[in-house]
């Protein structure tokens, strides 16, 4: 189960990625919510597959939630990666433009005044590559345990009790 994961999991790590880069771009950003359709999916095919071909069929809630987040680790640090990769060194200057953008953005709102030099400073100081590549992993777990638990009451099997059963 653990290999399948790992395989898998590399599958989810690209569309992860994939969904990054899609919003990095803001022609297609829009395209976000196709990749978050997908991601979901390939989750729920993925866990099923597990279900099918290395558990035989059978599968319990926590091995479904298990697996689930194997898939969403494996792709979380490979997300993570490619993240690093953009934020250090493709383009250096989209944490400080996305900072910038949304400070422009609550000019004359009430939160504006929140954003003072020193919390500005604090944000600036936090929002390094590695942060931020940090940050994915965590929010990639978090959004595969709410998902895994879903999927994990969809898609678990218990062994059917009437089943023959030959014994020896």
């Amino acid at each position: 189960m653990n290999r399948h994961a790992m395989n898998y999991g590399a599958v989810m790590g690209l569309l992860f990625s994939l969904n990054f880069l899609v919003t990095t771009v803001k022609s297609i950003a829009f395209l976000q919510y196709l990749f978050i359709v997908v991601i979901i999916y390939c989750a729920y095919r993925f866990v099923v597959h597990c279900r099918e071909n290395v558990m035989d069929g059978v599968i319990s809630y926590g091995s479904a939630l298990w697996y689930n987040m194997q898939l969403f680790m494996y792709g979380a640090m490979i997300s993570a990666m490619v993240r690093y990769v953009f934020y250090a060194y493709i383009k250096p200057d989209f944490l400080q433009n996305q900072l910038n953008e949304t400070i422009m953005a609550l000019q004359g709102t009430p939160m504006a005044d929140v954003i003072s030099g020193e919390v500005y400073q604090q944000t600036v100081e936090m929002m390094t590559p590695l942060n931020m590549a940090l940050q994915a992993i965590w929010l990639n777990l978090m959004l595969g345990l709410l998902l895994g638990l879903i999927l994990a009451a969809i898609v678990k099997r218990r062994e059917n009790p009437f089943a023959d059963k030959i014994e020896e």
